[in-house]
């Protein structure tokens, strides 16, 4: 999620994060300088070869200085092609595509920026300028509605690893301090892994983004994507790790407010949701973002207590929902071993319309239906997504009383409780009903709950 222009402006620096500065010493007319120590191996070829890059001729070198010397983002790329296209053969080629992609990273062109990331890789495979922008840029990037979506996150996951890989062939040049190389370091190293978490959690591989992007979170604890994406991890695991989601989203939410991140406030909403959906209520919930904001890792002792469970109404299928809701808020082994009990297995009451949308699958419908007062009090709060073939769903509107069955599908806890139905069924009446234009009376028809919602 995010923008790359607003958030990679402030995150990614050409000389700072990526290790690489292309300055050369303007009076060293008569040198000709070498690029950085720590990138050394990796910008002059495989770490056991000891081959620098070098100059061919004046003429290249002074070519090569019009583009350090230029400070407009397009001039800087005029430069590097002109370069680039008289110096086929330059060992220098990787640098000025990695002064392209910085020139067209801050100018907000992200696809021509990844394009001269993967040109420099072209030339230097080993080079770490390029892998670590097409790591960092990745998960900003990134639309698991693309037909390609799985080719991408295979290719993210291969650059994140062979970056982890030349990062630990590197080693400390001596014109660099202890302090300053473990900082280069870091920075590099919290990208690649973040980079792996993201794809991890992509394919909803929660274990594997957990490992990886704690460890990003270790060389990083200032990064609210990284918490963001660990507390999703954390979010979805099976069982949940209700716990440590809501402390790394808090975190998340602090970092995101402090550093004015343009996803702050959508980062806040989710959290609050979150939150609300485990507790019951916003109560404690800003105590618990200012603990966060201050520690990276919860308290030993921490833990967000469930609301307690619903008192009978006095309605057979509200009440048989209620009870549903408070077995698998829980949580943790008792939940998942309650949900593998009732997983599958038919269930239907009846309730109120909150929204219809069109299905993934051609001719199909997702209908999202209120069960509990509290949801048809809250327009786009809903208790049960509804996945349903019948045509005639396209005429249903909000609050259009129905009554329906299907089986047991999914849930979730957080944001707020929903269960899924595959193989849904609304009554043909109501169909109807809601085709002709006529509304039936505002309080649905119960009837006996089904045995499947005894628990």
């Amino acid at each position: 999620m995010g923008t790359m222009k607003n958030t990679m402006t402030t995150v990614l620096s050409w000389a700072a994060m990526i290790g690489l500065t292309l300055g050369m010493a303007a009076g060293a007319a008569n040198a000709l300088p070498a690029l950085p120590a720590l990138v050394q191996a990796a910008a002059g070829g495989q770490a056991a070869a000891p081959k620098q890059p070098q100059w061919k001729s004046r003429e290249e070198y002074d070519d090569f200085q019009k583009i350090v010397a230029a400070k407009d983002p397009n001039q800087i790329i005029k430069a590097a092609d002109a370069f680039l296209q008289k110096y086929p053969n330059s060992d220098f080629r990787d640098p000025a595509d990695l002064a392209k992609m910085q020139a067209n990273q801050q100018l907000g062109n992200s696809s021509q920026a990844t394009a001269a990331a993967r040109d420099a890789l072209k030339a230097n495979p080993e080079d770490l300028g390029a892998l670590n922008y097409l790591s960092f840029a990745f998960p900003f990037l990134y639309k698991a509605t693309d037909a390609d979506k799985d080719a991408q996150l295979a290719e993210a996951e291969a650059k994140a690893k062979q970056g982890l890989d030349v990062l630990g062939k590197q080693s400390k040049p001596a014109s660099m301090s202890e302090e300053q190389f473990d900082q280069q370091v870091k920075a590099l190293r919290a990208n690649f892994n973040d980079a792996l978490g993201f794809v991890a959690l992509q394919k909803k591989d929660y274990a594997t983004a957990i490992t990886a992007l704690n460890a990003a979170k270790g060389d990083n604890p200032s990064d609210p994507y990284v918490f963001y994406r660990l507390g999703l991890s954390y979010l979805y695991s099976t069982p949940p790790d209700f716990d440590h989601a809501i402390w790394n989203l808090a975190r998340a939410s602090a970092l995101g407010t402090a550093a004015k991140a343009a996803d702050a406030p959508a980062i806040e909403k989710f959290y609050g949701q979150v939150y609300v959906g485990r507790h019951g209520s916003d109560a404690g919930q800003d105590d618990v973002e200012k603990q966060a904001a201050a520690s990276v890792e919860p308290p030993a002792d921490f833990k967000v207590e469930l609301p307690p469970k619903h008192a009978p109404t006095g309605n057979a299928q509200l009440d048989a929902f209620y009870q549903i809701e408070d077995a698998l808020r829980v949580g943790g082994d008792q939940a998942q071993k309650t949900w593998e009990s009732m997983k599958g297995q038919a269930f239907g009451v009846a309730g109120w319309v909150d929204s219809v949308e069109k299905g993934t699958d051609p001719g199909t419908y997702v209908v999202h239906i209120d069960v509990t007062p509290e949801s048809k009090a809250k327009p786009g709060s809903y208790d049960i997504e509804l996945k349903d073939a019948q045509p005639g769903c396209k005429d249903l509107s909000a609050g259009d009383p129905v009554r329906f069955q299907g089986t047991l599908a999914a849930y979730t806890v957080t944001p707020s409780f929903v269960l899924t139905l595959d193989q849904g069924k609304i009554n043909d009446d109501d169909l109807a009903a809601a085709a002709a234009g006529k509304k039936k009376p505002a309080k649905p028809v119960h009837h006996r709950a089904h045995p499947a919602q005894g628990l």
